[in-house]
């Protein structure tokens, strides 16, 4: 079994390693349908993982990832499931694939269209066209749920190949229709070179859509549990949908719950296939199981938590106060600065693995629960990975304690710092510190705090000539 197993990934290996080396896709598909009736999403998972491993740029199967679903497309073996709870309303998947059947209709039903109207030389559609195009730019928070949430459970369960590579595709998008956008608002754009634009922009989208679709959803399927799931949908709403109107709350349903009782076993099966194909998954999995412990401290933290009944501070033992070398605070409060701190903290540990993140209302970048545990390089697009990771071995060496950066995000101009975190007895860990300072590069000349409106007050003419004093009364 395990020979014949190892024998069928070798040879889509082989196969793929074809492709890589320049030989035709007519000849790769032909040795693939000459040698397999059908194969499993994770054998192509397990076989451009192993691509990877021999010392390929993940950038080079990125590139020819399209091809490699071409090769297995309409041979990718059905996975029948206990239950359908993913077909429900407001499960993750179903979310996913409504997007994506109104994202198939944007294009080929009113950008198609607006293009042959172009061709025509009605270029009276190019507002519209250019409408269409931004209404297609919410494609980025389709993008973003999967890649914060779904990719952080694959990591979870060791299916690190397939999101590096996505996720790299879906940058690819990203910058494509904002490339599309500028030449179509450009006078001077020709119906020749944007029509060449669009037709590789959509042809990279609707392969995401079947690699979504056919490849991830399916292996997903497999190896989350319901619980999983339910966390994804529940995280879903601080991303946002994209297309759709938000959907309804997901929860399983108690017959879906008890059947996955029964199918424990073949989840098991397919977690240890996962495992198979990676050497990381141990790690991830004992990384989840220090998850649950953290989590449900700080539970029983919250629960005891209260308000300090006296000012000898620096006696306080009740667990649910923290004591600082300048105060102590209750968990509530310590919650509730956080939630008020005009810029976005998140702590990454001396492993390199998220710990924790601020929750402000108003978040620069989408954080969920999920991230928690997360090796925080794949928190990055693929193409900056080597970037964060040269912050942090620098923060680590002990040759830079701070790093920063500002970004133009929208109409907002983002500042991100990242600090070194270091006690007696050494490196710590990284604060992240990302703020929205848009309104504070408009701020010209000064505002004090008398300068601010208050409500008239009596007072003697002798106060009134006072020089007011900036410094916050003592009462």
């Amino acid at each position: 079994m395990k020979e014949e197993k190892q024998r069928r990934q070798d040879r889509i290996v082989e196969i793929l390693s074809l492709l890589h080396e320049g030989g035709s896709f007519e000849e790769a598909k032909a040795l693939f349908n000459e040698e397999f009736d059908g194969v499993d999403v994770t054998e192509i998972t397990a076989a451009e993982k192993a691509l990877i491993q021999s010392g390929l740029d993940p950038t080079e199967i990125q590139r020819l990832c399209n091809i490699h679903a071409a090769v297995f497309k309409g041979s990718i073996n059905e996975i029948h499931r206990s239950n359908y709870d993913h077909e429900q309303p407001g499960h993750p998947v179903h979310t996913l694939k409504l997007e994506n059947q109104v994202l198939q209709s944007l294009l080929t039903d009113e950008i198609d269209d607006l293009l042959k109207k172009l061709e025509k030389g009605d270029w009276s559609q190019r507002e519209r066209l250019l409408a269409a195009l931004t209404d297609l730019g919410q494609l980025d928070r389709h993008y973003a749920r999967k890649e914060t949430l779904i990719f952080s459970y694959m990591e979870k369960y060791g299916i690190t190949a397939p999101p590096k590579v996505m996720w790299g595709v879906d940058d690819d998008v990203r910058d494509m229709i904002k490339d599309l956008r500028a030449y179509v608002a450009n006078p001077k754009a020709a119906f020749n070179p944007l029509s060449e634009k669009w037709e590789a922009l959509k042809q990279e989208i609707e392969e995401m859509i079947f690699k979504e679709e056919e490849i991830m959803v399916p292996m997903t399927l497999d190896v989350f549990s319901l619980g999983d799931w339910a966390q994804i949908a529940a995280d879903s709403f601080d991303i946002g949908f994209a297309y759709i109107p938000e959907p309804l709350p997901w929860k399983p349903s108690v017959q879906a719950l008890e059947q996955e009782k029964e199918r424990e076993p073949a989840r098991q099966a397919a977690i240890q296939q996962a495992r198979e194909t990676t050497a990381e998954i141990a790690a991830g999995l004992a990384a989840g199981e220090s998850l649950a412990d953290a989590t449900g401290d700080q539970s029983a933290q919250k629960k005891a938590g209260a308000p300090a009944s006296e000012y000898d501070w620096e006696k306080q033992d009740s667990p649910g106060q923290v004591v600082f070398p300048t105060g102590v605070l209750g968990l509530p409060e310590l919650l509730g600065i956080f939630e008020v701190l005009p810029v976005d903290l998140t702590f990454v540990d001396a492993e390199d693995i998220v710990r924790f993140y601020s929750e402000g209302h108003k978040r620069v970048f989408p954080r969920t629960k999920s991230v928690i545990g997360r090796a925080v390089v794949n928190c990055h697009p693929p193409k900056s990975m080597h970037m964060v990771q040269a912050i942090l071995d620098g923060f680590r060496a002990g040759t830079r304690d701070q790093a920063e950066f500002w970004i133009d995000l929208g109409p907002k101009k983002v500042y991100i710092r990242y600090f070194a975190l270091r006690d007696d007895s050494g490196y710590l860990g990284c604060l992240e510190v990302t703020q929205d300072i848009t309104e504070i590069q408009k701020l010209e000349g000064q505002s004090r705090l008398l300068d601010q409106e208050q409500p008239p007050v009596a007072t003697s003419k002798a106060a009134a000539t006072k020089e007011p004093s900036e410094k916050m009364p003592a009462e």
